[in-house]
């Protein structure tokens, strides 16, 4: 079994310190194991022997024993065929651009689905369901959309969800009501974002707890957060891509609506009764009842 698939099996069981061990080395992979073990527990906010404990539960004698499989794994797939695939899907004919960004995408899926620990998406779901907590979503210029959406449909699953805009002024005014009963989660994808950094720094000083969605290379809020997920964002685009976070989010949102199930349910027929005398969608106002056009016609396909 590969270091990485020890990492992320349910087969085992990790303890909180060595939970931050394991993203520490999932989040910079393979490179944040080819250190020394006093750097990896600085890195990640434990102890030296807590490094020494997580290479012995994964089935080593000693860290020195992890880093050398692991260098052997990297030279292993250094020649292998993926290894040339990936390359060449770099420099693509304009022709096949839209293929190569696909493939780029459902790779960079895949890896992500292998880096992602069951144990931290199973915290990060318990932490959005808690009705006990405030749950506000903040992003950036560009990552704020992720934030709006997941707002948005955390909003129809559960009561107390805020979308935070990007704005410093009103950023310092929600800041005074945080407090340890606050969760917010925070997209924060390179180049990182001096307001969003700076508020979530001062909400984790208020006792909030933070959700993070970043990239390999994390934002600085990495050091404050409870739970961060990293996925990849580079493919043939000139751009990062948001593709990869955008379906966890929308993996944690299913998970949060089955989680609540019932109290989910009820909540969305009282929206959907309340929405009802505002015809909001096309499909609570009969198509029959549209204006007629200027020459005193229905649209076409309207009887």
């Amino acid at each position: 079994m590969r270091i990485r698939e020890r990492l992320t099996a349910e087969d085992f069981v990790f303890t909180n310190s060595e939970k931050k061990v394991v993203r520490e080395l999932l989040s910079n992979y393979p490179s944040a194991a080819l250190v020394s073990a006093s750097h990896l527990a600085r890195c990640a906010g434990v102890s030296d022997p807590t490094v020494a404990r997580l290479a012995n539960k994964l089935g080593y004698e000693r860290f020195a024993d992890m880093q050398q499989a692991l260098l052997d794994e990297v030279a292993s797939h250094l020649n292998s065929p993926m290894t040339m695939l990936s390359s060449s899907s770099r420099s693509l004919g304009s022709r096949e651009v839209w293929q190569g960004y696909l493939q780029a995408v459902t790779r960079d899926l895949g890896v992500m689905e292998q880096e992602i620990l069951p144990a931290q998406f199973a915290d990060a779901v318990d932490l959005i369901s808690d009705p006990k907590l405030r749950l506000s979503c903040l992003g950036g210029r560009v990552s704020g959309f992720l934030a709006a959406m997941l707002q948005w449909h955390l909003q129809q699953i559960r009561p107390g969800v805020h979308l935070l805009t990007h704005d410093r002024s009103q950023l310092a005014d929600r800041l005074v009501d945080f407090g340890k009963r606050d969760l917010l989660v925070v997209f924060d994808i390179r180049r990182y974002e001096v307001d969003v950094v700076q508020f979530a720094e001062a909400a984790a000083g208020r006792g909030a707890q933070i959700v993070l969605f970043t990239d390999r290379w994390r934002s600085p809020i990495a050091q404050w957060a409870t739970i961060v997920f990293s996925a990849p964002v580079e493919t043939v685009s000139p751009f990062d891509t948001m593709t990869p976070s955008l379906a966890l989010m929308e993996a944690l949102i299913a998970a949060v609506a089955r989680k609540l199930g019932d109290s989910f349910a009820e909540r969305m027929e009282r929206i959907e009764a309340a929405r009802a005398p505002y015809n909001i969608t096309v499909d609570q106002k009969p198509l029959a009842t549209a204006a007629p056009n200027r020459r005193g016609r229905k649209p076409k396909g309207l009887v």
